[in-house]
């Protein structure tokens, strides 16, 4: 029979039975966005081209028409 040399700690019987039930698991880490208040992914560029603080992308500008 199989018997273990030294007793399990309770760290490491946490850490082997943590991910037993987790409900957050599949679910995306969603933030709330500081300037403009919307929802947006963690790690993610916001809808205003921002990522930590900096301009990534600039929104390219509407061509108007002649006829406007």
């Amino acid at each position: 029979m199989a018997v273990p040399k030294k007793k399990t700690s309770k760290s490491r019987r946490g850490n082997r039975r943590g991910s037993n039930g987790t409900l957050d698991a599949n679910l995306p880490h969603v933030l709330i966005d500081s300037k403009t208040g919307a929802y947006k992914l963690a790690h993610h560029i916001d809808s205003d081209g921002f990522y930590k603080d900096k301009k990534i992308i600039e929104k390219e500008k509407k061509k108007s028409t002649p006829n406007e």
